[in-house]
């Protein structure tokens, strides 16, 4: 994938702006709560399912790995399905903004012996459920939170509205920034604070090959290589809905503690722990299909 394609991928959210309606769903939100908002929420993805060609085959390589049998209207089915979802964990990240949702950690003997040691520590981010929220409510201690990300041109997706567990805006590190922004972010690891990354899309042509989902797909190494210059460890986490619609469940994935590797080897050293995010995120997926938003080819041979 070339970086421009790559970057029209990431900016898919950019062209879907629509501000009557966000304004109703915002205003059915405040009034009636966040289950009337998901429930007109599937009314318009269903529109988009069946009008939004661009948004439809940004979709299909996850769901064709993820459904391998689907077809014809099974498939339509599964792309309706999705794009509910994700209007729903939108519905769900200005919920827990609003002070309408809570968020209760599903695991937190994994994260808990690191919350509060010293040293810095990387978050890392997946396209996956209210991801939008997720940098927002994981308690990270005394640290300093920032997160590795191009600003959102749509103020509906803007990963800096909401707030942090301390009421202070979450601090946002412009990969426009020198080398990608991950500079700052080393500063900000190295004086003890956490730093967010999303380790599922491939903006540049930092990429390690690992299996997912039975087959060859590519994921940034970006994390784990600052990661390992900093000395700290990679803690994955993923932002699914609770039981109702008024709760958030945090969950962490397998804690990574990448070591730096020997000159020139990056790619070889890290794919071991990349590895172990992928089938993190795999699994995942499985437990909930629809909450994956993988919308890149993450199959495509990128040589």
């Amino acid at each position: 994938m070339s970086r421009k394609s790559a970057q029209s991928a990431a900016n898919l959210s950019d062209t879907r702006k629509n501000k009557l309606g966000s304004a109703i769903l915002r205003g059915i939100l405040s009034v009636f709560g966040p289950g009337a908002a998901c429930f007109l929420v599937k009314f318009i993805a269903l529109t988009y399912a069946l009008t939004d060609k661009q948004a439809e085959q940004r979709a299909l390589p996850y769901l064709k790995h993820r459904f391998p049998d689907a077809r014809g209207f099974r498939m339509k089915r599964h792309v309706w399905r999705l794009f509910t979802a994700q209007g729903e964990a939108l519905i769900m990240a200005l919920a827990l903004a609003n002070g309408q949702s809570k968020v209760r950690e599903r695991n937190p003997e994994v994260f808990e012996p690191i919350r509060n040691a010293p040293g810095g520590l990387v978050f890392l981010c997946s396209h996956f459920g209210a991801w939008q929220a997720a940098m927002h409510c994981v308690n990270a201690g005394d640290r300093k939170v920032a997160f590795v990300a191009k600003p959102d041109r749509n103020a509906d997706v803007d990963k800096s509205r909401a707030f942090n567990g301390n009421d202070a805006p979450l601090h946002i590190i412009d990969t426009a920034g020198t080398f990608g922004g991950l500079l700052e972010a080393f500063e900000v690891l190295d004086a003890g604070g956490a730093v967010g990354l999303m380790g599922d899309r491939c903006l540049e042509t930092d990429s390690v090959p690992v299996r997912f989902f039975g087959e060859t797909a590519h994921f940034p190494l970006a994390a784990f290589f600052l990661a390992a210059k900093a000395h700290a460890p990679v803690v994955p986490f993923f932002l699914t809905r609770g039981k109702s619609r008024r709760e958030l469940l945090l969950e962490f994935g397998t804690v990574i503690r990448p070591e730096r590797p020997p000159r020139g080897a990056d790619g070889v050293r890290f794919r071991e722990d990349v590895q172990s995010y992928a089938a993190d995120l795999e699994r995942m997926a499985m437990e909930h299909p629809y909450d994956c938003f993988l919308f890149e080819n993450a199959w495509e041979d990128r040589r």
